[in-house]
């Protein structure tokens, strides 16, 4: 799988969870490019990458 491919699959999935949060693909968008870079810098993996866009997207949506 290549990146662009990974990257919009994972996508997929987080835009699936902002539906139900509320939120919009621009919000979402944002979030996973700010934690994106975040974790590269960090040394973070997948998981914890995403987990993380989760939480923020938990937390933007209160």
């Amino acid at each position: 799988m290549t990146e662009d491919e990974r990257t919009a699959a994972e996508l997929r999935g987080l835009l699936g969870f902002a539906r139900g949060l509320g939120l919009d693909e621009a919000t979402v968008r944002e979030i996973y490019e700010a934690v994106g870079r975040e974790a590269a810098d960090a040394g973070v993996g997948d998981d914890e990458r995403l987990a993380e866009v989760r939480k923020r997207m938990l937390a933007a949506a209160r």
